[in-house]
């Protein structure tokens, strides 16, 4: 081989290099934690079909700690079944650890889930869970959403109400704040849907839901979600459950 061909083996394959580097680079980086060689193997399978995957470590729940700083995971595919997979959700959400956590073949009630919530999980998956529910979830979840059923959703948003109760301002002029719009959005979060759910039901996008609750947070001072949600029903529900109706 000359010198023009052999440079240009090497253009190519640097070419080729920079190609892959770049491509493992967008994917959704996902690491698996279970006890059980079928459950790891089975997710393996699952997700090795999907380019937008990489697979980038597996473990116990024991050493989540050290596949974390060595693989950088964005989404931690943990089994719901493992001796200390909350442990894991609680650990990693103290530390401030990146990865979201999802709960993977959970059999647990409405109660356990929101717990799991609490502890740090972003989603939760059941045991009857579909191959599309799977892919869907660790998308979402990687886009900042939180997965669940809807009613454990709600019942933590309505816990997280209670506890942040006493920090929102009981105001009646703050409904005046809002256009009707931004009403119909505030209640519709406050019953526990994601942004997604909201954009489906207002037929708006989701960017478009992101920019009303951004203007919302920034009207009435608040933090977040769950502020929003205690002050839905302490003050902007309140004219609409007294009068027998309600908003949307």
């Amino acid at each position: 081989m000359n010198r023009r061909n052999t440079a240009r083996s090497i253009t190519k394959s640097t070419a080729s290099a920079k190609t892959a580097s770049a491509s493992a680079l967008s994917s959704i980086r996902v690491a698996l934690v279970s006890d059980s060689a079928v459950f790891r193997s089975g997710l393996r399978s699952i997700l090795g079909a999907y380019p937008a995957f990489a697979l980038v470590g597996e473990t116990s729940v024991l050493s989540v700690r050290e596949l974390v700083r060595a693989s950088t995971p964005h989404i931690l595919l943990v089994d719901a079944q493992i001796v200390g997979a909350l442990t894991v959700c609680a650990g990693l959400r103290q530390s401030g650890m990146r990865p979201w956590v999802i709960l993977a073949g959970a059999d647990g009630d409405d109660a356990w889930v929101v717990h799991a919530l609490k502890s740090g999980a972003r989603g939760i998956l059941a045991k009857s869970a579909t191959v599309d529910n799977l892919i869907k979830a660790v998308r979402l979840v990687h886009q900042g959403e939180v997965w669940s059923s809807h009613r454990a959703l709600t019942l933590a948003v309505e816990e997280l109400a209670v506890r942040s109760i006493n920090a929102v301002p009981a105001d009646p002029a703050i409904r005046s704040r809002l256009s009707r719009r931004e009403q119909d959005l505030a209640q519709l979060i406050a019953s526990g849907m994601s942004n997604q759910e909201v954009a489906n039901r207002l037929n708006i996008t989701e960017a478009t839901v992101k920019a009303h609750l951004t203007h919302i947070f920034q009207k009435l001072t608040l933090r977040g979600r769950g502020q929003l949600a205690a002050l839905y029903y302490r003050t902007l529900a309140a004219p609409a459950i007294n009068n027998g109706s309600r908003l949307g």
